[in-house]
C-alpha cells in the first residue's frame, strides 16, 4: 500500500512539473514576443536616423534633434502616397520599392533646423519598409503640396 501511494505521488509531482513547465514556457514566449516589436521598432528609429543623417550631410541641412519628431504608418491607396512616391523618385530611391511596399511600412520624420520661407517648420521624412529606407522627402507645413524632393530648397528662408 505505501508503493501505491508513492507511485502516485510521483505521478502527480510529474504532472504538476509538467504543468508549471509548460506555464513558464508560455509566458516566457508571450514576453519575448511582445518585446520583439519593442527591438524592431529600435532598429527603424536607427535606419532612419542613419539615413537621416547622410542626408542632411549630402544637402547641407541640419537636424533639429537627433529624436524622432514624428512617426506614422504609411497608406499607399491616398493622393498623399502618391506626393511621397514622386518625391522620393525625383530624390533618387527606387521606384521598384515603392511597387513591392508591404503591409511594414513606415513614416518617421525629424524636424530641421532650417525653416521656411513663411518661417514654418521643414521636416525631413522617411518612408521605411521591411528594415530599409525606401523613400524620403522634405515636408513644407503650411505649403500646399508641402511634400517634395529632398533637394528642394526653393522654399527655404
Amino acid at each position: 500500500m505505501n508503493n501505491i501511494n508513492q507511485i502516485g505521488g510521483g505521478i502527480c509531482m510529474k504532472k504538476i512539473a509538467m504543468i508549471l513547465l509548460s506555464f513558464i514556457t508560455i509566458t516566457l514566449l508571450v514576453a519575448g514576443c511582445s518585446s520583439s516589436k519593442d527591438i524592431q521598432d529600435f532598429s527603424i528609429e536607427e535606419i532612419a536616423l542613419e539615413e537621416a543623417k547622410k542626408i542632411t550631410s549630402e544637402q547641407g541641412y541640419t537636424l533639429k534633434s537627433e529624436t524622432l519628431t514624428e512617426s506614422d504608418i504609411m497608406i499607399g491607396d491616398s493622393k498623399v502616397f502618391d506626393f511621397i512616391k514622386e518625391a522620393s523618385i525625383e530624390g533618387g530611391y527606387s521606384k521598384d520599392d515603392f511597387n513591392s511596399i508591404t503591409e511594414d511600412r513606415k513614416i518617421v520624420g525629424y524636424e530641421l533646423e532650417e525653416k521656411s520661407k513663411i518661417d514654418e517648420p521643414i521636416m525631413l521624412c522617411m518612408v521605411i519598409d521591411k528594415g530599409k529606407v525606401i523613400g524620403a522627402y522634405l515636408d513644407y507645413s503650411g505649403y500646399m503640396p508641402g511634400i517634395v524632393s529632398i533637394d528642394f530648397k526653393d522654399n527655404f528662408k
